[in-house]
């Protein structure tokens, strides 16, 4: 993508489709969620298949006649739940985002939807990306029963806290998630798209432990 993390870069697009031209096949693996690539799987016009949110999610969107999903590991809603009441993560938490399953729509396809509780540039460029979300206030009420295929943490850069964080993740529920983590990103300038590293804010990214890029590609 370009530095503003919602548009494809054009060079990289006519490369791609150079590629199909010439006969090879191309996928996109990657971490975002599905509602956030499928904009750039349908800009370059590809027919194979999707492997979205670190392999969590596997299906092939071109093809209309087959709606089988291929690779589906959400994260149990107990889990969730679990993690979100750990009371070193409520004491820290700044805000969370969750993309969970909402039923079949009438096509019989997977509904997946997104709540957060922001909807600032970092979380409408790499998450959002043009879709419909729902934003509120309390996480878990807007979840209800359902699993989930990725769910984000936003945390203040405090070592000691994080570091207590990520140790109870590892301890508590490694037989249930995969994680990793990073520096979220903020506008270089008020008002502009471009992102760049936010020194005071962490972000975990949480998905099921079967979740795998590498696998998702093989």
């Amino acid at each position: 993508t370009n530095p503003d993390f919602s548009t494809l870069n054009q060079n990289l697009k006519k490369v791609l489709q150079k590629l199909i031209k010439q006969g090879h096949k191309v996928c996109f693996t990657t971490g975002r969620n599905y509602l956030s690539a499928l904009p750039f799987y349908q800009e370059v016009g590809l027919d194979t298949f999707l492997v979205t949110y670190n392999g969590a999610y596997i299906n092939n969107p071109a093809d209309k006649d087959n709606k089988e999903i291929v690779v589906f590991h959400s994260i149990k809603n107990d889990v969730v739940k679990d993690i979100l009441n750990e009371p070193v993560v409520k004491k820290n938490i700044c805000n969370v985002l969750i993309d969970h399953v909402d039923g079949l729509n009438s096509e019989g396809e997977i509904n997946l939807k997104t709540i957060s509780t922001s909807d600032d540039i970092y979380y409408q460029e790499i998450f959002f990306n043009g879709n419909s979300y729902t934003k509120g206030e309390n996480i878990l009420q807007l979840l209800g029963k359902k699993d989930v295929l990725q769910l984000v943490l936003e945390f203040p850069k405090d070592e000691k806290n994080f570091n207590e964080i990520l140790l109870t993740l590892r301890k508590e529920y490694s037989d249930a998630i995969t994680f990793y983590f990073g520096t979220k990103l903020k506008a270089k300038n008020p008002g502009n798209k471009i992102l760049v590293p936010d020194p005071e804010r962490k972000i975990i990214k949480i998905r099921n432990e079967l979740a795998s890029k590498g696998m998702g590609a093989k």
